[in-house]
Order: structure tokens, then C-alpha cells, then sequence
């Protein structure tokens, strides 16, 4: 039998930016892409060497882009629309027993009003790079 866990009851937060930091759930995301970062290999292959030799350099943050039900006047995502440029504080939590969780910086890159039909509800795409370190819990 699978221990998959479904994605419905996670939540992306906004932080506050205070000491402590306060984290409020982000209404009505749709999706979130992946979160997480790689970190290239560098040569360090020397003339004592016997074969090509590697280390891990910096870790480098994915770029992430969410959707959401956009939501005139909601808080969280006009501080989204508004702060397009500057980095802000999210926390990613997934549901589970336990749950896990991921906070990071994001460089906010560009906030995108969705295509609009008649026949689909209004959306916004939100998208970033992270920045520094991921704490994983």
C-alpha cells in the first residue's frame, strides 16, 4: 500500500518580515511549482590527480512560479502585485502527518494577470527566484 500524500490542505504563506516572523496563508493558490535549489559541480582536478576530481559549489535557488484565483483587494496578493522587484518571505507548508514545511526568500519577479475568458475564473500568476538558503522542516 502507497503512503502518497495528497496536495489539497497545504498552504503557501506570506511572512510579515518582523522578528518573529508571522506567516499568513495566501488565498486560493492553485498551484505551486517546485521548490528547491541544485547546486553545480565544480572541477577541481589538479596535477596530482588520478582521475577528474568534483566538489559541490553553491547551492542555487529554482525559480518558482504559483497561480492563484485572483482576489480583488485581498492583502496578501496585492502585497504580491505591489512588491514585483523586491524579495519577499514565503513558507511553503505541505499537508501530512507530519507536516513538512520550506521557508525561503523569493526575488519576486513578475505578478501576471491570467488570461481572461467568460468562462474561467480570474487569475494571477506569480513568479520569483529564490534567494540564499531553504529551511526544511
Amino acid at each position: 500500500m502507497t503512503s502518497a500524500v495528497l496536495g489539497a490542505n497545504s498552504a503557501l504563506q506570506l511572512g510579515s518580515g518582523a522578528s518573529p516572523q508571522v506567516y499568513t496563508t495566501i488565498a486560493e493558490v492553485l498551484r505551486c511549482g517546485p521548490i528547491g535549489s541544485t547546486a553545480p559541480e565544480v572541477d577541481v582536478t589538479n596535477l596530482d590527480s588520478t582521475a577528474k576530481e568534483y566538489i559541490g559549489g553553491l547551492p542555487d535557488g529554482a525559480s518558482v512560479e504559483f497561480d492563484v484565483n485572483f482576489i480583488a483587494g485581498n492583502t496578501q496578493q496585492e502585497a504580491l502585485r505591489d512588491g514585483v522587484g523586491n524579495t519577499i518571505n514565503l513558507k511553503m507548508v505541505w499537508s501530512g502527518s507530519p507536516e513538512s514545511s520550506a521557508k525561503f526568500d523569493l526575488v519576486l519577479l513578475s505578478f501576471m494577470r491570467g488570461e481572461t475568458t467568460p468562462e474561467s475564473q480570474q487569475t494571477a500568476t506569480i513568479s520569483g527566484r529564490i534567494s540564499g538558503d531553504i529551511t526544511w522542516t
